[in-house]
């Protein structure tokens, strides 16, 4: 396996800086100056890897992107069939760890960034695409099996994109009401809903 270079290490403790510092404090509170107290670096030592604020954020949401898509990976192993592919999907976009958790604020504070950066909206844009493109070759690929009810299945993939992220949110800011299995709960409903 080859290791990683000393570029990429750095770059890599940047970014879970800016993870730990969002999470905590929230988009706005984050400053360059704020990262480097984080990291105990100066400011010159994340300049150098990243020249703006939005640099390091786009960097970020590549690695909240990279990180879902691994545990996604993982929640798919063993998933049997296009419904048990899509249960998974659901099941990896529950934020039921601290680090879980800590995610989701950072991917909902990015997303808003996104919506003022037009940078930004087009690498969330393309980021969102490929996960509902994943939904998309689930819910075909069960269509032609005869596993699901025949449905458009790109409009599908944007309400189930759309259902997790705010199952996800409400599940951060009211966690008596949004627990992890009323989460999993409402997934596998709205599947059997919508799919048959």
């Amino acid at each position: 396996m080859a290791r990683a270079s000393v570029a990429e290490l750095r770059r890599g403790e940047i970014v879970d800086g800016a993870i730990r510092l969002i999470a905590r404090a929230g988009y706005e509170a984050t400053t360059m100056r704020g990262l480097a107290a984080e990291l105990d670096v100066s400011t010159g030592t994340i300049t150098h890897w990243f020249a703006t604020k939005d640099h390091v954020l786009a960097a970020t949401l590549e690695e909240l992107a990279a990180r879902f898509a691994a545990r996604m990976a993982a929640e798919l192993e063993g998933a049997d069939g296009a419904r048990a592919q899509l249960v998974a999907i659901g099941d990896a976009s529950v934020p039921d760890t601290q680090e879980r958790a800590d995610e989701q604020h950072v991917w909902s504070e990015l997303a808003a960034r996104a919506a003022r950066t037009p940078d930004l909206a087009g690498l969330h844009g393309r980021l969102y695409a490929g996960w509902r493109r994943q939904m998309e070759r689930a819910v075909d690929a069960g269509i032609a099996a005869g596993e699901l009810r025949a449905v458009d299945a790109a409009e599908w993939a944007r309400t189930y994109a759309a259902l997790l992220d705010g199952l996800g949110s409400h599940a951060l800011l009211h966690p008596e009401s949004v627990t992890p299995e009323r989460m999993r709960a409402a997934v596998r409903a709205h599947l059997a809903a919508t799919l048959g």
